[in-house]
């Protein structure tokens, strides 16, 4: 018998094996060929093609209806929205962002929804809420609303959780309550305790009970302790806040290896967890590792001993860290000094040391605390302390509690370490003077006023770090009482005489008695006068 080349008849694979002779499954129907027939070949073939051939047409205008339909939706979704008073880029940012409202009932649903809406925030605030929150329309506003009071009602900072994670204001407040009281079972939370781990973990509200044990199951089978031990909370308060976002294996698979790959026991699972070493695939870690190595020179042991220090290295592309290394050795920080701080204060790395507030802190440190780069290498958690609500307000306070003169170094009295450790009110508690007169009190008021001193001598006055070193009383001086004023009547004395500089009278500005000032500037014009100027 002689075997013909089959025609490809559409559903048919001449590898199919046959059913019996001369039979084959072709789609779901059985056919029977005549291998000798040519004709019965070829009305098995208009057979198959013919169907296939017309229903191209009906499925193009399957195809044309669905598209024209999807457009005419969109197109009334968008005037619903105008008609409500939302702009047209916020109406189509959120319709991109959130396709269902397409699919609403324009009349029962949509502009119902918005007007319930509008009548609550107004549309310009309601413009706004839509641009952070697509899917705001899917609750009312009182079910919104129920949400957000329940959780203020626990203690937990709803006003962050709207801001950061919106998403949560538009769950039903029975989900939400279902996650909180599973993560509280499972961790043996107090009350107490919520408003801390929700404040950082905002995304685990997103979440269902189940996935959240499953988060919480993986993180105790990593630190090889129970879900309800402290250490997994202490991991669950400040690891990053993609934790709950993560898949639960991946998050078990690149902790383990980044362990395995780089040598460490609890505590750099501890670390890696903490510092958010989930968020970045295998593949990543081991193309960041082998660019680290390339960039600094690295022998592997030496790789693995900054990785179980700081694994947030490899959160960063190794460029990134590269230069902020560089841009850190500018301050005339060595490598080997700049390489002790990055690997020993904690998110260092992530700061830009280019910007203007860390350049402006490094120059208040070096100039005006008088602190040399080895120094600030053995005391670097200071580097990441803030400037103007911890170093700056602490560092007048010492000098003004133990009556240090402004041009002494305050390293020398030995206070430099309390800059940089102590909360507000430990701090407080060790120096607060109550017999002076009158009492040196550091609270927020003492802090607000060396914020505002501090913003006038560098934006105001437009003085560099630098001129503020060279005459450090205009860091004592009241700003109320002596400093604004003084710097008024001396900018008016700079108008009304070319060869006046303001400039070149600071010290002169922060150190005379009111009396004594009047005394020398009185003399320099008839018609102005220090004790007559508003």
């Amino acid at each position: 018998m002689v075997t013909y080349a089959q025609p490809a008849i559409h559903g048919f694979s001449p590898e199919k094996p046959r059913t019996q002779a001369g039979h084959f499954r072709c789609g779901h129907m059985r056919v029977r060929m005549t291998l000798h027939s040519t004709q019965l070949r070829k009305q098995a073939w208009l057979k198959f093609q013919l169907p296939r051939q017309h229903s191209q047409p009906h499925t193009s205008n399957k195809i044309l209806a669905a598209t024209s339909k999807s457009v005419a939706n969109s197109e009334a979704a968008a005037a619903a929205f105008r008609e409500a008073g939302i702009p047209d880029e916020v109406t189509t940012k959120v319709l991109q962002q959130y396709q269902p409202y397409q699919r609403w009932d324009i009349d029962s649903k949509l502009r119902p929804a918005l007007k319930l809406w509008v009548n609550q925030l107004g549309s310009q605030q309601l413009s706004a809420r839509l641009k952070q929150m697509p899917r705001l329309l899917v609750r009312t506003p009182q079910e919104s609303s129920n949400v957000y009071l329940w959780l203020a009602s626990v203690g937990v900072d709803a006003e962050k959780i709207q801001k950061q994670a919106p998403r949560v204001m538009t769950r039903q407040l029975s989900q939400v309550q279902s996650t909180l009281w599973a993560m509280q079972e499972l961790l043996q939370l107090t009350d107490e305790q919520l408003p801390a781990l929700f404040s950082q973990q905002k995304y685990c509200l997103l979440r269902t009970p189940e996935y959240a044990a499953q988060t919480l199951n993986t993180l105790a089978e990593l630190l090889q302790v129970p879900v309800a031990s402290p250490q997994v909370l202490d991991v669950v308060k400040v690891s990053d806040y993609n934790l709950f976002m993560m898949d639960p294996v991946l998050i078990h698979q690149r902790i383990s290896f980044f362990c395995k790959e780089f040598g460490g026991g609890q505590d750099m699972v501890k670390r890696a967890l903490k510092q958010g070493i989930f968020c970045v695939s295998v593949e990543l870690m081991r193309a960041r590792a082998a660019e680290l190595n390339g960039r600094f020179g690295w022998p592997d042991h030496e790789l693995n001993k900054v990785l179980h220090i700081q694994p947030r290295f490899l959160t960063q592309k190794p460029s990134t860290v590269a230069n902020n290394i560089q841009k850190f050795q500018a301050h005339n920080f060595s490598l080997a000094q700049a390489m002790h701080i990055y690997t020993s204060v904690p998110g260092i790395a992530g700061y830009d040391w280019d910007s203007a507030a860390n350049t402006e802190k490094l120059t208040y440190l070096k100039l005006i605390l008088q602190l040399s780069s080895a120094e600030l290498t053995s005391c670097c958690r200071m580097l990441g302390t803030s400037l103007e609500r911890k170093v700056g307000p602490r560092s007048e306070f010492l000098y003004r509690c133990r009556d240090i003169h402004p041009d002494v170094p305050v390293r020398l009295s030995g206070y430099s370490s309390y800059l940089q450790s102590l909360s507000d009110a430990s701090f407080a508690a060790k120096f607060n003077d109550f017999s002076a007169s009158p009492p040196l009190i550091y609270d927020a008021v003492f802090k607000q006023h060396w914020q505002e001193r501090w913003t006038f001598l560098r934006h105001n006055m437009g003085l560099s770090v630098a001129d503020i070193s060279a005459c450090r009383a205009l860091l004592f001086t009241s700003l109320p009482n002596t400093l604004a004023p003084r710097w008024h009547f001396l900018n008016l004395l700079e108008v009304a005489q070319a060869d006046f500089k303001t400039a070149d009278h600071l010290t002169t500005l922060a150190t005379l008695s009111d009396e004594h000032f009047a005394q020398v500037f009185n003399s320099v014009s008839v018609d102005l006068l220090y004790d007559q100027v508003d």
